[in-house]
């Protein structure tokens, strides 16, 4: 599996595993709407968690994020990445995120994060209600996700 993508109330995540294709862009779109429908009242918080063994997306994928994160502008609230790993990587994972922050244009706040802690930290300084809750259950999510137990979520 290459990303697992899912939400649940008004949060929609993503773990990305292996290599992003252009209809990833799709899919994760589709979880944020699923997000806005289960919980209409309020704006969408996005988590984003990068695996160490994920490929660096091509330009057509690139591409396709940046239009599908502009294009949901006024739901998403904020967005955060997680990437795991260090070093090189993680900058480049960050370059990525500033790079795909200036295609897409959106006016919600997008940050790259070292650990899932600092990633809910942040989103719950934003409004994510029940931060010791989303922790464990982003957790779970992505170890799941990481074993191969996940076909879709949507709660």
């Amino acid at each position: 599996m290459d990303v697992a993508v899912g939400y649940w109330s008004s949060l929609a995540a993503a773990v990305w595993m292996k290599t992003t294709h252009p209809h990833h862009a799709a899919s994760l779109k589709a979880a944020i709407l699923g997000a806005q429908a289960s919980s209409p009242s309020r704006k969408v918080w996005l988590l984003q968690i990068v695996t160490p063994e994920a490929i660096v997306p091509d330009t057509r994928s690139r591409s396709a994020l940046a239009g599908m994160l502009g294009s949901v502008d006024g739901i998403v609230s904020h967005s955060a990445v997680i990437h795991i790993g260090s070093g090189f990587r993680a900058s480049l994972v960050r370059s990525i995120v500033t790079g795909l922050n200036a295609l897409g244009r959106q006016q919600f706040p997008h940050r790259v994060f070292a650990s899932l802690e600092e990633g809910v930290a942040w989103l719950a300084t934003h409004g994510l209600p029940d931060r010791a809750a989303a922790h464990h259950d982003l957790s779970a999510f992505y170890e799941a996700a990481v074993a191969g137990q996940l076909t879709s979520v949507r709660t």
